[in-house]
């Protein structure tokens, strides 16, 4: 008997804890439940994001792709004009070799001043900033001209051009050079900035350019320079993290709002940064997506954002797909794509809100492993052009459309993986699929 009463107080008494602590358990289980239902059910919806065709052993390499146009232009050890106007059935219509042309990292396809179609190419194995005419690949393509300097170009990185202007990166030397581009036998240098890294450069609104950098000390650095029409550039803003560290593959400016950046490095297995820039002399981090981890790395910006986050599984670790990011690409759009050299992958990034940009859409491939590079169709300056062109007007009264959110429209891509000399065409149907968390 003593022991059946002592049995029967101990139930009362963990009944009258249970109801004095059950709100707080069935809020919690609440949470959890909405979280495995939104992280473990499976996606009725998801984006038709597949590999159209593949080009192998391209023979002058494949390290950097950009296009004018249906005809993409990969380069490394040499140029390769490729006809992509049908993309199940991509073709080489032309190629050049030269003795400036090895080892280029970069490749930046622009308009001249007389509208005839040029190649703005960087070549780290002969410190060369090379011009190459476009105009008609079918007929072929032919070097016009090249500035070459063993000191301010050294180990020339990335290119990108606007008008007759061009801005590279030189790492050997931690320096971003502008280059005149206005005659094409003669480029030549105009200015240069020092800086504790210099790796990737990308155009900012109004006379800016972003530049980003590995492996300093203690982090990395993206940085935002001024520049005016004759390439002197000051410094006018910069932001060091370690989340920037490791190698840095690539930075690009969101086209359709100048203040959202991405940059991509090795750092946590394949990080994708978002940087804010509105604030132009004092840049900051938004926010990391990251492959490594499982729970998330970053603080909640308030309690607000914390029960969002456990509502919707939104987390920025634990992204396998974004193993080895290497690349971006801005494409029409308005996705940000994110090439995974480790993961065989590219991603379609949804920032519509900058703070919690979303996996939208992802293709797997393991003709992928290796990407180094990637550009949507028409080129770069054509997607820019066509991102900014896409957001509507807003109606006087009515709230204004984020810049940064997705049309919903289709996209094509072309990447280039550097150890099997291949190019590939990638085809996003578009949509609105969502991959909250494509690994968890």
């Amino acid at each position: 008997r003593a022991a059946r009463a002592l049995r029967d107080r101990s139930v009362r008494r963990a009944r009258v804890r249970v109801m004095r602590t059950g709100d707080g358990f069935a809020a919690r289980a609440s949470r959890l439940a909405l979280f495995a239902l939104l992280c473990l059910a499976p996606q009725l919806v998801r984006a038709d994001f597949t590999v159209s065709s593949v080009l192998p052993e391209i023979e002058t390499g494949a390290r950097a792709v950009d296009a004018h146009d249906s005809v993409a232009y990969v380069v490394d050890d040499g140029v390769t004009a490729v006809d992509v106007s049908d993309a199940n059935a991509p073709r080489v219509i032309a190629s050049l070799t030269d003795v400036d042309l090895r080892g280029c990292a970069s490749v930046a396809a622009y308009a001249a001043a007389n509208g005839q179609k040029r190649l703005a190419v960087a070549c780290a194995g002969s410190n060369a900033l090379v011009v190459v005419d476009a105009n008609a690949p079918r007929d072929g393509l032919s070097v016009l001209g090249a500035v070459q300097d063993d000191t301010a170009l050294n180990g020339i990185s990335s290119v990108v051009v606007k008008d007759a202007l061009a801005f590279v990166t030189a790492p050997g030397v931690k320096r971003v050079v502008s280059v005149d581009l206005a005659v094409d036998a003669s480029p030549r240098i105009l200015s240069f900035v020092s800086l504790s890294g210099a790796d990737a450069v990308s155009f900012a609104a109004d006379n800016h350019v972003a530049v980003g950098a590995g492996y300093a000390h203690g982090g990395g650095r993206f940085t935002i320079l001024s520049y005016v029409p004759s390439g002197v550039m000051m410094k006018v803003g910069s932001i060091k993290d370690g989340r920037l560290g490791g190698e840095l593959g690539d930075v690009r400016v969101f086209p359709a709002d100048p203040n959202v950046a991405f940059a991509v490095t090795d750092a946590a297995g394949g990080s994708v940064l978002v940087v804010n820039a509105t604030a132009r002399a004092r840049p900051s981090l938004a926010v990391g997506l990251q492959a490594q981890g499982r729970a998330a790395a970053t603080a909640p910006l308030s309690s607000e954002d914390e029960d969002v986050d456990a509502a919707t599984g939104w987390t920025p670790n634990g992204h396998r797909s974004l193993a080895g990011a290497a690349a971006l690409a801005m494409a029409p759009n308005r996705m940000a794509y994110v090439a995974s050299a480790d993961a065989g992958a590219v991603v379609a990034l949804d920032a519509t809100d900058p703070r919690r940009p979303i996996l939208a859409h992802i293709v797997s491939d393991t003709k992928l492993r290796g990407v180094a590079d990637l550009c949507a169709q028409g080129g770069r300056a054509y997607s820019a052009a066509a991102a900014i062109a896409s957001v509507p007007a807003a109606e006087e009264g009515a709230e204004s459309t984020a810049a940064t959110a997705p049309t919903g429209g289709p996209a094509v891509l072309y990447a280039v993986v550097p150890g099997a000399n291949r190019l590939l065409v990638l085809h996003d149907a578009g949509g609105s699929a969502i991959v909250a968390n494509d690994e968890l």
